[in-house]
């Protein structure tokens, strides 16, 4: 239970239904504690248990190190794919199993449905709040022991619902910024750890044609923010072994097709499959074919997209029904 609305209502609906439910709550930075103050009051409204997992050094190694790592690599990674593998239903369905818990309760926003035995994660109901993007890595074993009871609700029907089993918390606004970096400052927070040494941007053919002001400062597809050079520019290739950063002209942003790693199948994907996919979390579903090629997993858009960036999560679909997905690697 983060102490947020979300997970506050998923646990009194599950209590209301019968449900033998306590609360535990992830403390994982040394930041403000007042999230866990919010947890306990509405685990006291409800009249469950309530417990607090110090997790701090273990967030730091499997998630904010990673994060790092992954920019020094010249990669862009998303923290609460990270998060949500790792600690959420890393971690912490490992302890609930441990304490012989029969369930994993969150308040994520995703379906959970069972047909012949086979656990299959699908889209909320509520698109705009939909959260499969981030649990592409998640087991059929762990399916079959995971609830998200508000799957079928939006977040003005949560509110409501909060406010109806007067919960403290129902009014409290959503969280929007990376946990470990409140501020929103992500650049200050990595300069804490990487070297932000001034480099090279090449163009195409490696010709110098001006200079950045450290590497994990730029993504891929990014304009603004590279100088001037008569025409637009956009960011190609990041480059650490030689500190360089690869600029194109307008048209050269674009992908058909890219290779991911690290690859889950919730189901069989087969030698060839075609579907949609997400190439991060705010983009729209594209149509593309997955092949499998040499132990690689290739990915085919039925029409080229926009800054496909290394380190970013790929996630497939058929509908809503979510099949999988990996780490992109190359563009």
């Amino acid at each position: 239970m983060s102490g947020g609305v979300d997970s506050s209502v998923a646990a009194a609906l599950l209590f209301k239904k019968g449900y033998d439910v306590r609360g535990v709550t992830l403390r994982l930075t040394d930041g403000d504690t007042g999230f866990i103050d919010d947890a306990k009051k509405v685990c006291e409204k409800i009249g469950i248990p309530f417990e607090v997992l110090d997790f701090r050094d273990t967030f730091k190694t499997l998630v904010e190190e990673t994060f790092v790592a992954e920019f020094k690599a010249g990669r862009t990674p998303n923290p609460c794919v990270i998060c949500n593998k790792t600690i959420k239903f890393g971690v912490l369905f490992d302890y609930a199993m441990e304490q012989g818990a029969d369930f994993v309760a969150t308040g994520h926003y995703a379906r959970i449905e069972c047909d012949n035995g086979v656990y299959s994660l699908y889209k909320a109901e509520s698109l705009d709040k939909d959260q499969t993007y981030f649990l592409y890595a998640l087991s059929q074993e762990k399916l079959s022991k995971i609830l998200m009871p508000l799957g079928g609700f939006n977040k003005d029907y949560v509110r409501q619902l909060a406010r109806e089993f007067e919960l403290p918390v129902w009014e409290k606004k959503d969280s929007q910024d990376i946990c470990f970096i409140p501020d929103g400052d992500k650049n200050s927070y990595l300069k804490r750890f990487l070297d932000d040494a001034p480099g090279d941007f090449l163009d195409t053919d490696g010709a110098k044609i001006g200079h950045h002001t450290g590497i994990f400062n730029y993504t891929y597809g990014q304009r603004k923010g590279l100088g001037a050079y008569g025409e637009p520019r956009f960011v190609l290739s990041i480059n650490p072994a030689d500190n360089s950063i690869v600029l194109g002209k307008k048209g050269q942003e674009f992908s058909q097709s890219f290779y991911i790693d690290d690859v889950n199948e919730m189901t069989d994907f087969g030698d060839t499959l075609s579907c949609n996919c997400k190439i991060r979390y705010s983009s729209h579903d594209l149509p593309c074919t997955v092949t499998k090629e040499n132990h690689m997993y290739k990915v085919t858009l039925d029409s080229p997209a926009r800054s496909v960036t290394p380190g970013q999560a790929c996630v497939f679909y058929l509908g809503d029904r979510l099949l999988g997905g990996g780490t992109i690697v190359t563009r």
